[in-house]
């Protein structure tokens, strides 16, 4: 009979440690998965400042895009005034010189 005793106390013994093993085992998953939780909202919160910011970053270069194109085109148009300008120095130049070509200079 005592074989029967130290048996049931054995088991009771091993039911208590392993209900307090999983309860302690059960306690550490929930604190990591809290702990989880809390790491992927604070990530989750960067990743959509960070959003907002390209967001941000977006909008001005597409402002800035406008800009650079309206100064495109009155570098176009001011290439073009310098062309035409250019061209007529270069005929009152060779005008200039074919007159100084005939007149002779003094020495």
């Amino acid at each position: 009979m005592t074989l029967f005793w130290l048996a049931l106390a054995f088991f009771v013994l091993v039911t208590v440690a392993s209900t307090f093993f999983v309860t302690l085992r059960g306690l550490a998953l929930y604190r990591a998965f809290k702990g989880l939780s809390r790491e992927t909202g604070a990530a989750l919160d960067r990743i959509a400042s960070s959003s907002a910011e390209i967001e941000l970053h977006l909008q001005a270069a597409a402002t800035s895009g406008s800009a650079l194109e309206a100064s495109l085109a009155r570098l176009h148009t001011s290439r073009s005034v310098l062309a035409v300008l250019t061209s007529a120095i270069a005929d009152v130049r060779a005008s200039v010189g074919r007159i100084t070509a005939v007149v002779p200079r003094s020495k």
